[in-house]
């Protein structure tokens, strides 16, 4: 008995330390850029910026609070001392259904801004339910639809999550004689990719809608909030359609109006299939609302000056907006309404509202344009700042940032290399930045927005890794690039002469047989450990496919060797695939890290070793609120890569945004973890003819022994919180133990087999 007592004990010494897949958003790395010192360059970029404002923390300040249609992401900085610092920690407070477009207003005056955003079939609110001293917190509201007209007595309505409004009101005959007033309600539905305007259009102190018609998008419906003539307070949201074609004018088409007749009458024609975008504000100082507008294929900002009143309008102009620098983007200057400088007065800033690059010539580094407010809130005067608001003070390189990783120079810390989708002239490009700190504490200093002089390809969505892709002993630039002509995009590199470094003695640029869509992304890795380059290649539908080199080394002779690689088949709700591979845990095991459509981050740990059985990580991010682990969405299409940038034990995940920027994802040695797991295991008892499930709060290493030491299972990589379901058929009746390792701490659970 002492002897297996010993054995037992000997099987219980630590394994090698396993780490933890935990993480928090570094903002501490400095950044110069043309001898600037970005004061937030780990922001992730901006590219379609909604741009609202409201007291994050409860300071008394107003911060402001962006949602960017392109990444579809919520983005918070906070005013510290008259400037704008990003603080991510805020943005998993915002629901995760924002969609399109966010609007916060304040509907029921109770000091707090209330969230009015995109639903599938009209407009969803969220009230804002923050308590004094309390974090910010939201209430998705629902709206009642009374019963049909002579409904029997007691007979409910319905509930909606979407805003409604009355049409009109009909007086029914019900078949027992009676009369019925019965009110025609439907939801208020602007057009998919339209943004209303809300605001308090008739001064009586309740929030009033504007938005261009569903079915005829050429003219305005006016939805009046009735909450103050029916309840003689603001804090309700009862609308009644006022008007289908308020202040009797129609948009026809990019610059063409027609006033007081339709577009037909006018020798044109409505454009039905474009987003349109309204903000009523008074532009001249004579106490009535007029119209600042932006259609998705238009260029310009339009004033459309008010000649009636708010309740009468009368249109007859439209030109180009503000007069003497107007609002000029490639497509869809949407206006918002902000004070931005700190001076309490509201600013004029414009963006555009596109889903994602429309136009090839899109430069979304200057996409953000604020006019500053040197008049009052209402009578404005607007004067032109600059076309990169907050863009200035972060690493931005336009859309689709692809970064990687290498020591350039040789000098022992790694330097950042940044792909993008295209410059202002539409080529695909890679901007270097040295690192001129040390391996413990970086600084990167921009060198050139054009490393290697590679726009001369005239290609565009470059997207750069260094890799021995020819298996010569030297690291090699490769590169997808896309043709604008054929719209094909290929893989290139350019062969390194220097092992274990980076060195072009010949800048000669060779192409793989490997064509990809665009949509698509790779990686190039040596996945079956064979010495010789293989491909992990995302696909837009979800799917994650390996391409393995049948070799020999240095040609490239890919096969399909797995269309759903880890189980990763086609999805609808996982798209747009991005991957990377490395050891996070410094455990000697290779972790396979996605992103993807969602903005989110998987990890699948030691993904040699669970192929079979994939164990996805989701939850790695610390939310200061909650004080867990959990998921967070980063930005739609987000390009992971690792380097380890603090010479730590466990390197980072460097992410790159749609935005055009980056984030820092720091290992954080799971400091928030309590020191012991958490380990369930159930059923316990369990019957030998079901599966036994262990779930833990992180990731953990597991073998199974019976009492008297003998083992049953090898190693098995188990991620937190992702159940595992253990087989245990087969096993005889009776107590086990489940050896737990993490962090070179042993743990151990019995459970019983009946």
């Amino acid at each position: 008995m002492a002897l297996r007592l010993i054995l037992f004990l000997v099987l219980l010494l630590p394994l090698n330390a396993l780490g933890q897949f935990t993480y928090e958003l570094d903002q501490s790395i400095p950044v110069e850029v043309e001898g600037k010192i970005l004061s937030m360059p780990w922001a992730g970029g901006l590219n379609a910026a909604q741009i609202n404002s409201m007291d994050l923390n409860g300071d008394g300040k107003q911060d402001l609070v962006i949602f960017d249609r392109t990444a579809n992401k919520v983005n918070t900085f906070l005013n510290q001392s008259n400037q704008y610092k990003y603080h991510p920690e805020f943005e998993i407070l915002f629901p995760s259904e924002i969609n399109k477009w966010m609007l916060l207003r304040d509907y029921d005056c109770d000091g707090r801004d209330d969230i009015f955003t995109a639903s599938s079939n009209g407009i969803a609110v969220y009230r804002n339910t923050t308590l004094a001293g309390g974090n910010v917190s939201w209430e998705k509201l629902k709206f009642f639809a009374p019963p049909l007209a002579c409904s029997p007595p007691g007979t409910k309505g319905l509930f909606t999550e979407i805003l409604l409004t009355t049409t009109s009101e009909s007086v029914v005959t019900c078949s027992d004689g009676s009369m019925v007033t019965y009110e025609n309600k439907t939801n208020i539905f602007p057009g998919s990719n339209d943004i209303p305007t809300i605001t308090d259009m008739d001064g009586d102190g309740d929030l009033d809608i504007l938005h261009m018609r569903f079915v005829s998008p050429g003219t305005v419906q006016y939805q009046k909030n009735l909450s103050m003539e029916r309840f003689g307070t603001c804090d309700s949201l009862t609308f009644q359609r006022i008007s289908q074609r308020w202040g009797d004018w129609e948009e026809c088409s990019c610059s063409k109006f027609a006033f007081g007749e339709t577009c037909a009458a006018s020798g044109g024609r409505t454009n039905h299939n474009v987003g349109k975008a309204l903000l009523a504000m008074d532009v001249n100082g004579d106490g009535n609302k007029d119209i600042l507008f932006a259609e998705e294929d238009c260029p310009f900002l339009y004033y459309l000056k008010n000649d009636g009143t708010t309740e009468n309008a009368d249109f007859n102009t439209a030109i180009p907006f503000p007069q003497a620098k107007p609002s000029f983007m490639p497509l869809f200057p949407v206006p918002f309404f902000e004070d931005v400088d700190f001076d309490g007065v509201p600013d004029l800033i414009t963006s555009p509202a596109v889903f994602a690059r429309t136009n090839l010539n899109n430069p979304f580094t200057n996409s953000v344009w604020m006019y500053k407010n040197s008049g009052t809130k209402e009578a404005p005067n607007f004067t032109f700042v600059q076309n990169n608001f907050l863009q200035d003070e972060m690493i931005e390189v336009g859309d689709y940032a692809y970064p990687a990783f290498v020591d350039y120079d040789g000098d022992g810390d790694d330097d950042l290399f940044i792909g993008n989708y295209g410059n202002a002239q539409f080529r695909g490009v890679i901007a270097h930045y040295e690192n001129v700190g040390t391996p413990s504490l970086p600084s990167f200093k921009l060198v050139t927005d054009d490393f290697l002089s590679l726009s001369i390809l005239g290609r565009y969505s470059m997207k750069p890794q260094f890799v021995d892709i020819n298996s010569d002993g030297n690291l090699d630039l490769a590169f997808l690039l896309a043709d604008p002509r054929t719209v094909n995009t290929e893989l290139f590199y350019i062969a390194g002469t220097k092992p274990n470094a980076i060195r072009f003695d010949d800048l000669q640029v060779q192409l793989v047989d490997f064509g990809i869509d665009n949509t698509e992304n790779i990686l190039l890795a040596d996945i079956d450990q064979d010495g010789i380059i293989d491909i992990l290649l995302g696909k837009a539908t979800g799917a994650l496919e390996y391409w393995r080199n049948t070799g020999p080394a240095g040609s490239f002779n890919f096969k399909l060797q797995n269309n759903a690689f880890m189980g990763l088949g086609s999805s609808l709700t996982r798209t747009n695939l991005n991957t990377a591979i490395a050891d996070l845990e410094n455990d000697g095991r290779h972790d396979l890290i996605v992103g993807d459509q969602s903005g989110n981050i998987t990890i699948y740990g030691d993904f040699r070793g669970t192929m079979n059985a994939p164990q996805p990580s989701t939850n790695i991010l610390f939310d200061k609120f909650s004080e867990t682990y959990t998921g967070k969405n980063l930005g739609a299409r987000i390009k992971p890569v690792v380097v380890n940038l603090f010479n730590s034990d466990k390197p980072s995940i460097v992410v790159g945004t749609v935005g055009g920027g980056m984030l820092v994802l720091k290992n954080d040695g799971g400091k928030q973890l309590p020191f012991e797991p958490e380990i369930t295991l159930y059923p316990n008892p369990v019957s030998n003819t079901q599966k036994l499930t262990v779930i833990t709060d992180r990731n953990v290493l597991m073998q199974v022994f019976t009492l008297t030491g003998q083992k049953l299972t090898e190693t098995i990589f188990i991620a937190g919180k992702q159940p595992f379901t253990l087989p245990i058929g087969g096993l005889a009746p009776g107590i086990y133990v489940a050896r737990f390792t993490s962090n070179g701490n042993t743990y151990g659970r019995k459970f019983v087999i009946y």
